[in-house]
């Protein structure tokens, strides 16, 4: 099984508009890996997207993707669902006024609800454009592929405002959960995992984000065997400076993890 971190930034992309901090001048000057996206996955094996922020295309181009076939939402903040426009309007043939293709699109329930009211423009790639087919889904609901499942993980349930997706084979397991884990109760029922890709966590205490040294005692009691932290924000590394990467190794030897960063590829 073959995953690629497409996007590893979080709400506000690296380099910031307009931002003359030494991060975003690096990252605008150099590039990958300082440049990061907003935070999105491909499954490689199954021509597969989650999330889709607004910078997807240069996601996609930069990594020379040339088909997507089916795309999940996790939840419907502007940094993970902004880019359906030119994600679905892609297919979308402006001469014939018909769509040249139609993917698959898995929403949760609860999630579309409040996405057509934050996006309402949706209802036209659906029902005028037809570029994508709406798939409601739910928490236990199991998406199958060729080998590969995709289990839809509410974070409380099937009441949940934000998703993750465990995605399997025979023989492994990775769950993927990028953003807003502070209120993610699952994750002891889900042991033994291959791959864990987490929310980065913020460096820094906020009321409504889940803190790195918060996230790091979760993950001393639910241990994967491998954790790959994305969602990274341009304020925080603005805040603490690069070093803060290997600062937090240093701080906790025990835990496998490393930082994603966009252009990452995963073979399990």
């Amino acid at each position: 099984m073959k995953l690629t971190i497409l996007g590893s930034g979080g709400a506000m992309t690296t380099p910031r508009p307009f931002c003359q901090c030494s991060i975003c001048t690096k990252a605008r000057k150099l590039g990958e890996p300082y440049k990061r996206n907003n935070s999105s996955l491909f499954i490689n094996d199954i021509n597969t997207l989650i999330d889709c922020g607004e910078d997807i295309a240069d996601s996609l181009n930069r990594r020379d993707i040339k088909k997507i076939d089916r795309l999940l939402i996790t939840h419907w903040h502007p940094d993970h669902t902004f880019g359906l426009r030119p994600l679905l309007e892609a297919h979308y043939n402006f001469r014939t006024h018909q769509a040249d293709k139609t993917i698959d699109l898995y929403i949760p329930k609860k999630v579309f609800k409040t996405l057509r009211q934050k996006l309402p423009t949706i209802d036209y790639w659906l029902n005028y454009q037809k570029t994508a087919k709406l798939h409601l889904i739910e928490h236990g609901d199991i998406i199958k592929i060729n080998n590969i499942s995709i289990e839809v993980v509410g974070y409380n349930g099937k009441n949940s405002d934000i998703y993750a997706y465990l995605i399997h084979n025979s023989n492994k397991r990775a769950l993927y959960a990028p953003c807003d884990t502070i209120d993610f109760k699952y994750y002891e029922n889900i042991k033994n995992l291959d791959l864990l890709i987490n929310e980065c966590g913020m460096f820094s205490k906020h009321k409504t984000e889940i803190t790195f040294d918060n996230l790091m005692k979760r993950m001393k009691e639910n241990t994967p065997k491998k954790l790959i932290l994305t969602h990274i924000e341009e304020v925080e590394l603005r805040t603490f400076g690069e070093n803060i990467f290997s600062k937090m190794k240093n701080n906790y030897p025990d835990i496998n993890f490393d930082f994603a960063f966009d252009g990452l590829k995963i073979t399990l």
